[in-house]
């Protein structure tokens, strides 16, 4: 699907709280520069959005995911893979807010530079402009690399 054709939004934080998204998309929502449903999980964040639809937790998040057309996450590795083997569009972000503040900076950097299954949004201060690009972006099919760590241990036991 390519140029006006999101319906549906779904943002993930994951289970911490990821505030400067969850305004973000409230106050992008409030200024009609996102004219779509926008559902956001919240986790424990305490900013509870006015424009936005909003739940904290859910089990199974796959019941947003599905009617989707574009999901906003957080950057952690479990949520992005989940995304790419149900093959969903989706922008990701780092939450900075995190007890390791690089650790989904420098995983999603190296996503980015393996596939363009996703969008990576650097900072959400770009969000607006990762939206837009998401209207035009060709979103490949994720390939995993072919796992070899088998090759690794036989090799290593052989020493």
């Amino acid at each position: 699907m390519r140029g006006d054709y999101l319906k549906m939004i779904f943002v993930t934080v994951g289970n911490g709280n990821f505030e400067e998204l969850v305004k973000e998309l409230d106050k992008l929502k409030a200024e009609k520069k996102i004219n779509e449903e926008v559902m956001i999980q919240l986790g424990t964040g305490e900013y509870l959005p006015q424009h936005c639809r909003w739940f904290r937790f859910e089990s199974s998040l796959e019941k947003y995911y599905t009617p989707a057309d574009l999901v906003i996450s957080h950057g952690g590795p479990g949520t992005v893979f989940e995304l790419l083997r149900l093959g969903k569009r989706f922008i990701a972000l780092p939450n900075r807010d995190r007890t390791d503040p690089q650790h989904q900076v420098e995983y999603l950097q190296a996503m980015a530079k393996e596939t363009t299954a996703f969008i990576y949004c650097e900072n959400v201060e770009f969000l607006q402009d990762a939206l837009e690009k998401a209207k035009t972006h060709l979103f490949t099919k994720y390939q995993s690399p072919e796992c070899k760590i088998h090759l690794i241990i036989r090799d290593f036991l052989e020493k």
